[in-house]
C-alpha cells in the first residue's frame, strides 16, 4: 500500500494487483463473517451494486445489504463516508460489515482567517481581504457559511484571488458574496487508498454496494453522480484485463421514509459490464472515458428509480397513479410511478396534460382543505345518519384499542419523546450544514432508530431492576421463592411483550383513527361540497385514464402488456369496476364520434346555403365549440384525443389547425373553398381521435 502512495500519480486512478491475502487476521474475518449469517460466500464475478437515490441516511445501507443477502446469498461490503466511519456507534456496525471508509473534503471545512467577495457579480472570481490563497492547493474545497454552498478551487492567483471551477449559485451565496463574508477552507482530499481497498475487494470476487450522488437528500431528483464509482470499475478493468466487473443500477424507493414501519421497494436493474476494452479506454483518456461510464450509470439508475423535476410534479404522478387504477399491488406501484413520470415529461406541453396537471393540484388542495386522502373521498359521501352510526362504532373501537395499547405506551413514551427531540434537533443541524436537502427529513428515521436501539434496552434494564426490587421486597406472587436473576430475566420479557403487543394493537387504532376524517365530514360537513368532490374525482379518474390509455402506447411499446399485467392481478371485484370504467370510456368516445359526425353533415348543409366567407367559418366554428367545448377544454378531451402512435411534434402540429383557421380561410378563398378546407381540416383532426 505504502509504494501505491509513493508512487508518482497519473491522471488514472489504476491500482495494484494484490497477492489475494487479506491485511486482516483470520480471526477478524471470522467474527465479519458471523456478522453475515456465519458464512462467507464468494460470487462468481466481482459488482459493484450502485443504489439511488440516497434518501434515509444509514437505514439505507441497511436495506441494501440485507436484500442482497436475501436475493443473491452473499456478504457485502458498503462505501461509507469516512466522517460517519469514525463516529462510535455508525463506526463499529461499519467496521463489522467491513465497509470501506472514503474521505470527503466537505468534512474537513474549517473556518480560517479573512473574508472574501466577489465583484460585479462574478461568483467564480473570488477575491480575499486579509487572506493568503497562496497557502492553499488548487482543487482544495472554499465554502460558504449558512449552508450556501461549496465549490472547488481551479487557479490561485494570488493571496487574494483565486479561480473556482464552477461558479457559487443562489441568491443567499450572492448576498452574502456581495458584502464580504468569513469562508471556509478544506485540503483536496487523497482517495488513492479508498481506490485501492476497493480494487482489492473486487480483485476477490467481492460485492461493494456504494450510493454515487454522495450523501443523502430529500430532493424529487436525483443528485449528480460522483465520478468515483466510474473510476473503481474502470481502475479494476485496466489493473487487471482479465476481471469482468458488473455495475448494478439499484432504485431504493421508500412510501413513508420518516415514519414507523414505512414500506419500501428495492429494484435491481440489468448490469453493466465493465472489462478489458473499458479498462484500456480509461487508459488511454481517463476523462472521456469516466464521463461515457457515468452518463451509462445515470440513465441506468433512472430507469430504476422515480425521479422528478420538482415536488408538485411528484405530487401530481403519485395522485395521477391513484386515480389511473383504485388499487394496484405494490410490486407495480412504483413501475406505475416510473411510467406516469416519463409519460408527462414526454407530453407536459400538450395542452390536455397541462391542465390535467393543474386539475389534480386543484383536487389536492380541495382535498387537503377538507383534510382528507384521496381513498377516503367516497367513504365520505354516505348518508349522514349512516355515517354517524359508523362512526359511533370506530369511536368505541378506538377508545377500546386505546386502552389495551395504553400500558406498553405509558412504558415506551420516554422513547417516543426522546427519539421525537433528538431526530428533530439532527434534521435542523443536517439542514444547517447542507446545500442539497430541502427539508432534511433524510436523517429522521436513520437517528430514530439509532437513539431507540441505544435507549430502549437501557429503559427497560432500568424498569427490570425496579421491578425485580419491587417485587423481592413485596413479595409479589410469590417473587422470594425463585433466583432474583430470573426475576429479572421475567420482568424485561413481560416489559418487551407489553410493549410489542401496544404496537401492534396501536396499528390497528391508528388505521381507525386515520378512518375517522372523513366520517366527520359526511356527518359535519356539506354534502353538496363533498358531492362535487366525488364527482371532481370520478371526473377526473375518466379523463385521466383516457388520456394515459391513449397516450401510453406511444411512450411504452408493451404498454398493453402492462395493462394487461395490472388487470390480471387485481381482485375479481375491483378487475369488474376498472373493466366498467374502461367500457364508459368507450362510450364516451362513441358518443363523441356520433355527435361530431352529426355536426359535420349539418356544417356542410350550413355551408352549402351560406353567402359568404365569413358566415362558412362563424357556422364551423359554432359547431366546434358548441356542445363539446372543444377551443376551451381541449386539455381534458372535450372533442376526444390523439392517437396511440403520434407523437409530441404531431400534437403541436394538430393543435395549431384550429388557431390558424385566418390562413385556412383567406381573404382571397371562396365561400366554397373556405368551408371545404375547413371541413378538411376537421375530418383530419377527428382521424386521430376513433
Amino acid at each position: 500500500m505504502s509504494e501505491l502512495l509513493e508512487k508518482k500519480k497519473s491522471s488514472a486512478h489504476i491500482p495494484q494487483l494484490s497477492s489475494g491475502k487479506s491485511k486482516s487476521s483470520k480471526f477478524q474475518d471470522i467474527i465479519k463473517g458471523l456478522f453475515f449469517d456465519a458464512v462467507i460466500l464468494f460470487a462468481n464475478s466481482p459488482s459493484i451494486v450502485v443504489v439511488a437515490p440516497h434518501a434515509n441516511q444509514f437505514v439505507d445501507g441497511a436495506i441494501i445489504l440485507s436484500r442482497i443477502r436475501a436475493v443473491a446469498n452473499r456478504n457485502s461490503s458498503s462505501v461509507i463516508a469516512e466522517a460517519s466511519y469514525k463516529r462510535r456507534f455508525i463506526g463499529f456496525l461499519a467496521k463489522l460489515a467491513n465497509s470501506i471508509p472514503v474521505p470527503r473534503a466537505q468534512d474537513n471545512l474549517k473556518f480560517v482567517e479573512g473574508e472574501i467577495y466577489a465583484k460585479d457579480g462574478d461568483l467564480k472570481t473570488i477575491h480575499g481581504k486579509g487572506t493568503r490563497f497562496t497557502k492553499f492547493t488548487a482543487k482544495g474545497l472554499l465554502g460558504l457559511p449558512q449552508s450556501a454552498g461549496n465549490s472547488v478551487i481551479e487557479e490561485i492567483k494570488n493571496d487574494e484571488e483565486l479561480i473556482l471551477r464552477k461558479p457559487f449559485k443562489g441568491e443567499k451565496a450572492e448576498n452574502l458574496l456581495s458584502k464580504g463574508t468569513k469562508f471556509k477552507y478544506a485540503d483536496k482530499v487523497e482517495n488513492d487508498v479508498t481506490f485501492q481497498n476497493v480494487f482489492e475487494h473486487l480483485h476477490k470476487g467481492g460485492n461493494i454496494n456504494i450510493f454515487p450522488e454522495g450523501g443523502s437528500h430529500d430532493r424529487p431528483d436525483l443528485l449528480p453522480i460522483k465520478a468515483g464509482v466510474s473510476i473503481m470499475a474502470l481502475g479494476a478493468a485496466a489493473a487487471d484485463p482479465t476481471c469482468k466487473i458488473k455495475i448494478v443500477p439499484t432504485g431504493l424507493n421508500y412510501f413513508h421514509r420518516n415514519e414507523f414501519r414505512s414500506r419500501s421497494v428495492v429494484e435491481f436493474g440489468a448490469p453493466i459490464v465493465i472489462g478489458k476494452e473499458q479498462g484500456e479506454a480509461y487508459e488511454k483518456n481517463p476523462r472521456e472515458a469516466v464521463g461515457k461510464l457515468l452518463d451509462e450509470i445515470t440513465t441506468a439508475l433512472r430507469s430504476v428509480t422515480l425521479t422528478a423535476p420538482d415536488y408538485d410534479t411528484l405530487m401530481v404522478i403519485q395522485a395521477v397513479r391513484r386515480l389511473y387504477v383504485k388499487k394496484a399491488p405494490l410490486s407495480l406501484v412504483v413501475e406505475m410511478n416510473r411510467k406516469f413520470l416519463k409519460g408527462y415529461l414526454t407530453y407536459k406541453d400538450d395542452p390536455r396534460v397541462s391542465h390535467l396537471k393543474d386539475s389534480v393540484l386543484e383536487y389536492n388542495k380541495k382535498l387537503e382543505v377538507l383534510g382528507l386522502k384521496d381513498h377516503q373521498v367516497e367513504l365520505a359521501v354516505k348518508h349522514p345518519l349512516e355515517s354517524l352510526v359508523i362512526l359511533i362504532v370506530r369511536l368505541f373501537k378506538l377508545a377500546f384499542f386505546g386502552a389495551l395499547s395504553l400500558p406498553g405506551t405509558i412504558l415506551f413514551s420516554p422513547i417516543f419523546f426522546t427519539t421525537d427531540h433528538i431526530s428533530r434537533k439532527k434534521q435542523k443541524e443536517a439542514l444547517a450544514g447542507s446545500v442539497v436537502k430541502i427539508k432534511a427529513v433524510d436523517v429522521i428515521a436513520t437517528w430514530k432508530i439509532i437513539i431507540a436501539t441505544i435507549a430502549a434496552p437501557a429503559l427497560y434494564i432500568t424498569y427490570s431492576i425496579i421491578g425485580t426490587w419491587l417485587s423481592l421486597s413485596y413479595n409479589i406472587f410469590g417473587a422470594k421463592s425463585y433466583p432474583n436473576l430470573l426475576v429479572f430475566i421475567g420482568i424485561y420479557a413481560l416489559l418487551i411483550s407489553t410493549t410489542y403487543a401496544a404496537f401492534r394493537i396501536g396499528e390497528i387504532g391508528m388505521d381507525i383513527f386515520k378512518s375517522l376524517p372523513p366520517l366527520i365530514s359526511s356527518v359535519f360537513g356539506s354534502e353538496k361540497e363533498l358531492l362535487a368532490l366525488k364527482e371532481t374525482r370520478e371526473r377526473l379518474s375518466l379523463e385521466i385514464t383516457e388520456v394515459v390509455n391513449e397516450l401510453g402506447p406511444s411512450v411504452f411499446p408493451d404498454f398493453e402488456d402492462f395493462h394487461r399485467r395490472h388487470l390480471d392481478q387485481l381482485s375479481e371485484e375491483i378487475r369488474k369496476e376498472e373493466e366498467a370504467r374502461y367500457a364508459k370510456i368507450k362510450a364516451r368516445r362513441a358518443s363523441r364520434k356520433e355527435r361530431t359526425e352529426s355536426g359535420e353533415k349539418e356544417n356542410r348543409s350550413r355551408s352549402a346555403s351560406a353567402s359568404s366567407t365569413g358566415s362558412s367559418v362563424s357556422n364551423a366554428l359554432s359547431r366546434v365549440g358548441s356542445e363539446d367545448n372543444f377551443f376551451s377544454d381541449i386539455p381534458i378531451l372535450g372533442d376526444g384525443g390523439y392517437g396511440g402512435s403520434s407523437t409530441p411534434s404531431e400534437h403541436e402540429s394538430d393543435s395549431n389547425q384550429y388557431s390558424n383557421i385566418k390562413e385556412i380561410t383567406g381573404s382571397s378563398a371562396t365561400s366554397e373553398e373556405a368551408s371545404a378546407k375547413l371541413r378538411r381540416a376537421m375530418r383530419e383532426k377527428q382521424g386521430g381521435f376513433q
